[in-house]
């Protein structure tokens, strides 16, 4: 079997982390609109299967609300499977399949197939972001511009998903606003 390497060695950094983004949307059903945490989440279930709502918790620091809400979405799209603990009826394992590993496998191939990197990588851009609730979408804008340096608005609508043209828009002006992109007059 003939297999296209993911990695485009000729691609610079920021373009490397454009295409583990796009292999991250992938993972994640196709939906820029991802928070980096629900991706993180992801990689962290896929690092350690089997693994509960409990642990991820634990290890991820994150609020009960929170990791429920994004465990049921991976769940409801087919992310991750579920099902209950041999030991405790009470208490259900999580674990990584389909569309959703393949892809994340892939992403992890830019990491040495680290998933303790990839998780670095997710987390650096979430305390990048701040406050601001960083999507696939806003991580693959400043990739995007990273790669490029400057570019036009129409420039950095094509590098996006195909998604509504407005939603590229918001997201554009929202990070313009938050002052982690600049505009050039």
């Amino acid at each position: 079997m003939v297999r296209i390497l993911p990695k485009d060695l000729t691609a610079t950094n920021a373009g490397k982390i454009g295409m583990v983004i796009d292999h991250l949307v992938d993972a994640l059903g196709g939906d820029p609109s991802c928070s980096l945490r629900r991706a993180l989440i992801l990689t962290d279930i896929a690092e350690n299967p089997e693994t509960t709502q409990a642990d991820i918790m634990k290890r991820l620091e994150i609020d009960k609300s929170s990791a429920h809400r994004d465990i049921e979405w991976l769940y409801d799209h087919g992310c991750i499977m579920r099902h209950q603990n041999r030991n405790d009826a009470r208490v259900l394992n999580l674990k990584v399949v389909g569309y959703s590993l393949r892809n994340l496998n892939i992403a992890l191939e830019y990491f040495q197939n680290s998933h303790k990197s990839l998780k670095s990588f997710l987390e650096g851009f979430i305390k990048l972001f701040g406050n601001h609730k960083p999507t696939l979408r806003d991580a693959k804008i400043i990739a995007a511009l990273g790669d490029k340096g400057t570019a036009s608005k129409q420039e950095l609508l094509e590098e996006l998903y195909s998604g509504p043209v407005t939603t590229d828009t918001r997201s554009i002006h929202n990070l313009i606003m938050a002052g982690h992109i600049s505009r050039d007059d």
